[in-house]
């Protein structure tokens, strides 16, 4: 019996599942061999960056590749567009919720007594070098951000979505999204479960947005206002990753595992579960009235 149908669809492109192996396979060689010819073996905040500008243009490059001869389908289904006044106003949103939400989480360890602030950047650095720290973390995360945007909820959820249903189409990105984040990671089984929990739940909030703002701007914006608050203004780190040690604010962390997660991990506690589930509630119900646009069956 000829393996060609388990190989390629009816119009001779490659099936769903080879495609996004094959994408995945190039996008992380590229984003292996980026990071170790510009970061290095000891990456600085500077090496940092610079290899994440390098990875946004790669990562697009790619995917403009794979769109255009291994789909066979058009770029604006992606979600990267160039933005209008309407997505602008949605970045701004969207940066404004990311940094909020870690701001609550962070207050409420602080009403705790879980977090314990000890000592603050700009005592230490200069307000000038703590703006320099701040301004290139946000660098960082917002091409981070892009790469990973572009990758999971532009290039894998679409793919996906044009074979599966919707509810299919996110879940099974949620899980390829949460398991590269728990790879190689040191949690143990509880810990694993719930960071399991927390980044399917990221991503279909991701998700969420795309199909709301028919684009991935304001999925780029909030993971990267996610990610910079908890590494670079309250110090609270990020899955899998330690932080620069030079955050706005110096802060300590005791309390049960299950409330504020692994040690400098904001991402393994039952706190940012609830939070992200109130998000997504909150906001499919403030925009319900939308139809879901820019994904193609």
């Amino acid at each position: 019996m000829s393996i060609s149908p388990l190989a390629v669809d009816a119009e001779r492109r490659p099936r769903t599942g080879w495609r996004i192996v094959g994408y995945f396979v190039l996008w992380l060689a590229m984003y292996g061999v980026v990071l170790h010819l510009i970061a290095g073996s000891r990456p600085t905040v500077v090496s940092n960056v610079a290899a994440h500008l390098v990875l946004v243009g790669a990562a697009v490059g790619l995917t403009a590749v794979f769109r255009r001869f291994v789909d066979r389908r058009p770029w604006s289904d992606i979600g990267l567009v160039p933005p209008d006044r309407r997505q602008l106003t949605f970045v701004a949103g969207g940066f404004a919720a990311g940094t909020a939400v870690v701001g609550l989480w962070f207050a409420v360890q602080l009403a705790l007594g879980t977090a314990t602030v000890t000592g603050f950047e700009p005592a230490e650095r200069g307000l000038a070098g703590t703006a320099g720290v701040l301004a290139a973390g946000l660098l960082y995360y917002v091409t981070s951000a892009t790469v990973e945007e572009l990758a999971f909820r532009g290039y894998v959820f679409q793919n996906l979505r044009e074979a599966l249903s919707v509810a299919w189409a996110v879940g099974v990105t949620g899980l390829l999204f949460a398991s590269g984040h728990l790879l190689g990671g040191s949690a143990g089984p509880v810990h694993a479960a719930i960071g399991l929990a927390d980044f399917v739940l990221f991503s279909c909030l991701m998700i969420l947005t795309r199909l709301r703002t028919g684009a991935l701007w304001t999925a780029i914006s909030f993971h990267a206002a996610w990610n910079w608050a908890q590494d670079y203004v309250f110090g609270v780190g990020v899955a899998g990753e330690e932080d620069y040690h030079n955050a706005l604010v110096h802060v300590r962390l005791d309390g049960p595992a299950l409330l504020v997660g692994g040690p400098h991990n904001a991402d393994t506690d039952l706190l940012t579960i609830l939070l992200e589930a109130a998000l997504i509630i909150g906001y499919w119900w403030c925009t319900r009235a939308r139809k879901p646009v820019g994904v193609r069956s």
